[in-house]
Protein backbone atom coordinates (compact mmCIF):
# COMPACT_ATOMS: atom_id res chain seq x y z
CA UNK A 1 0.00 0.00 0.00
CA UNK A 2 1.36 3.36 -1.03
CA UNK A 3 0.89 5.97 1.73
CA UNK A 4 1.22 8.79 -0.80
CA UNK A 5 -1.89 8.04 -2.87
CA UNK A 6 -5.61 8.00 -2.19
CA UNK A 7 -6.83 4.40 -1.74
CA UNK A 8 -7.77 2.60 -4.96
CA UNK A 9 -6.43 5.43 -7.16
CA UNK A 10 -3.20 6.63 -8.74
CA UNK A 11 -3.78 10.14 -7.36
CA UNK A 12 -1.28 11.59 -4.90
CA UNK A 13 -2.78 12.78 -1.63
CA UNK A 14 -2.71 16.54 -1.81
CA UNK A 15 -3.62 19.60 0.25
CA UNK A 16 -6.31 20.63 -2.24
CA UNK A 17 -8.02 17.23 -1.96
CA UNK A 18 -8.00 16.88 -5.74
CA UNK A 19 -9.06 13.32 -6.60
CA UNK A 20 -9.01 13.60 -10.39
CA UNK A 21 -5.63 12.54 -11.76
CA UNK A 22 -5.61 14.88 -14.76
CA UNK A 23 -6.75 17.84 -12.68
CA UNK A 24 -3.93 17.19 -10.20
CA UNK A 25 -1.41 16.96 -13.05
CA UNK A 26 -2.62 20.31 -14.39
CA UNK A 27 -2.54 22.05 -11.00
CA UNK A 28 0.87 20.58 -10.17
CA UNK A 29 2.25 21.82 -13.51
CA UNK A 30 0.93 25.34 -12.90
CA UNK A 31 2.37 25.48 -9.38
CA UNK A 32 5.67 24.04 -10.59
CA UNK A 33 5.99 26.68 -13.31
CA UNK A 34 5.23 29.43 -10.79
CA UNK A 35 7.81 27.98 -8.40
CA UNK A 36 10.48 27.75 -11.08
CA UNK A 37 9.88 31.37 -12.03
CA UNK A 38 10.35 32.38 -8.36
CA UNK A 39 13.20 29.96 -7.50
CA UNK A 40 15.71 32.82 -7.45
CA UNK A 41 14.18 33.90 -4.14
CA UNK A 42 15.87 30.93 -2.41
CA UNK A 43 19.12 30.61 -4.36
CA UNK A 44 21.06 32.24 -1.52
CA UNK A 45 20.01 29.26 0.66
CA UNK A 46 21.15 26.60 -1.81
CA UNK A 47 24.45 24.74 -1.57
CA UNK A 48 24.57 22.01 -4.20
CA UNK A 49 27.23 20.20 -2.19
CA UNK A 50 24.57 19.31 0.40
CA UNK A 51 21.59 17.02 -0.16
CA UNK A 52 19.47 19.19 2.13
CA UNK A 53 19.50 21.77 -0.66
CA UNK A 54 17.68 19.28 -2.90
CA UNK A 55 15.09 18.88 -0.16
CA UNK A 56 14.79 22.66 0.14
CA UNK A 57 14.21 23.01 -3.61
CA UNK A 58 11.62 20.21 -3.64
CA UNK A 59 9.84 21.77 -0.66
CA UNK A 60 9.86 25.20 -2.30
CA UNK A 61 8.39 23.84 -5.53
CA UNK A 62 5.75 21.52 -4.06
CA UNK A 63 4.86 22.64 -0.51
CA UNK A 64 1.62 24.29 -1.59
CA UNK A 65 0.34 20.96 -2.88
CA UNK A 66 1.89 18.16 -0.80
CA UNK A 67 2.45 17.79 2.94
CA UNK A 68 5.51 15.64 2.29
CA UNK A 69 7.25 18.14 0.00
CA UNK A 70 10.97 18.19 0.70
CA UNK A 71 11.02 14.85 2.53
CA UNK A 72 12.67 11.69 1.27
CA UNK A 73 10.18 9.06 0.22
CA UNK A 74 9.47 6.10 2.46
CA UNK A 75 8.39 3.68 -0.30
CA UNK A 76 9.54 3.11 -3.85
CA UNK A 77 7.40 4.87 -6.41
CA UNK A 78 5.83 3.94 -9.71
CA UNK A 79 4.12 6.58 -11.78
CA UNK A 80 2.24 5.65 -14.91
CA UNK A 81 3.36 8.01 -17.67
CA UNK A 82 1.04 8.81 -20.56
CA UNK A 83 3.95 9.57 -22.89
CA UNK A 84 5.35 6.10 -22.14
CA UNK A 85 2.05 4.35 -22.95
CA UNK A 86 1.30 3.80 -19.27
CA UNK A 87 4.75 2.55 -18.30
CA UNK A 88 6.74 4.19 -15.52
CA UNK A 89 10.04 5.99 -15.50
CA UNK A 90 12.66 3.84 -13.76
CA UNK A 91 12.99 5.65 -10.43
CA UNK A 92 15.90 4.93 -8.13
CA UNK A 93 15.39 2.80 -5.06
CA UNK A 94 14.55 4.75 -1.91
CA UNK A 95 17.05 2.92 0.31
CA UNK A 96 20.55 3.16 -1.17
CA UNK A 97 20.58 6.93 -1.12
CA UNK A 98 23.90 7.83 0.45
CA UNK A 99 24.59 11.53 0.49
CA UNK A 100 27.04 13.73 2.30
Amino acid sequence: MDPYIYPNTNVLINKLNIRDEQQLIDVEAQLLIAGIIDISSITHEIDFQKYKSLQKIHHFLFHELYLWAGEFRTVNIYKSEHVLSGLSVAYSDKDPLYLI
